[in-house]
């Protein structure tokens, strides 16, 4: 007689036993490299956040003229205001886009300001303002815990506040010190523009129609520029 050939129940509950034990770990494996590549790419949108943020400061630093304004009350405010009034730090820059050939100035009134919770860019639609003038306010990036302006002199030291309108007394640059919950304390310094009196367009000096600062109407509440370029400095101990 002949005996059916098969598995015993034993060795039946062993493989289930094993491949049951292969399926937890391959599942455990492929969420692991799930939540690494999702950490991967927030990571990677909060760096690209963080690099148009320090490129658009070097360009609004970049484009900075000797042009003080008056606030809504007509009291002057010092073409670069830091640390003074409500913002840490504003000033008047240039190669505001006109497409439209609308007759107003290539200036803007441009600030940053923390707001407890971020970073904001402020800017004013006209620069010597009126009672009912409001800024727009664009966010730049959250997760900030403080945000911090200081001056650069020529010989190194730092100051907190500037007054003068002097040339001769201006500082060389401009240190900005972002805290983030997510990076810490990031440093950025900018060169300021050598000091040239303000000329009213048309004189020498004075932006033509096709003059480009700006890749982006900065009057207009959009998103950041999306391209994404390498930052001038790389990141060293914490400064940018």
């Amino acid at each position: 007689m002949m005996r059916s050939k098969g598995f015993t129940l034993l060795e039946v509950l062993i493989a289930m036993t094993i491949f049951s034990i292969l399926g937890l770990a391959s599942n455990q494996m492929l969420r692991s490299v799930a939540s690494i590549e999702r950490q991967m790419g927030e990571r990677t949108d909060e760096y690209r956040t963080l690099v148009r943020v320090f490129k658009m400061i070097d360009r609004d630093v970049s484009a900075l003229v000797y042009r003080g304004v008056r606030d809504s009350f007509g009291d002057p405010i010092a073409a670069v205001s830091v640390n003074q009034g409500l913002y840490p730090l504003e000033f008047t820059r240039a190669g505001w886009r006109n497409p439209l050939k609308r007759p107003r100035s290539q200036l803007q009134r441009v600030a940053y300001q923390y707001n407890g919770e971020a970073l904001q860019r402020v800017v004013w639609l006209i620069l010597d303002r009126a009672e009912d003038t409001e800024p727009r306010v664009q966010t730049l990036m959250t997760g900030v815990t403080d945000f911090k302006v200081s001056l650069i002199n020529a010989d190194g030291t730092r100051q907190e506040v500037i007054t003068a309108e002097d040339g001769d007394e201006l500082p060389v640059g401009v240190e900005l010190t972002l805290t983030t919950a997510l990076w810490g304390d990031l440093t950025r310094r900018v060169n300021l523009p050598e000091y040239v009196p303000f000329l009213p367009q048309g004189g020498a000096g004075a932006l033509s129609p096709e003059d480009d600062l700006n890749e982006s109407e900065p009057d207009q509440d959009d998103q950041l520029d999306p391209a994404v370029q390498p930052l001038s400095q790389t990141v060293s101990g914490g400064a940018i």
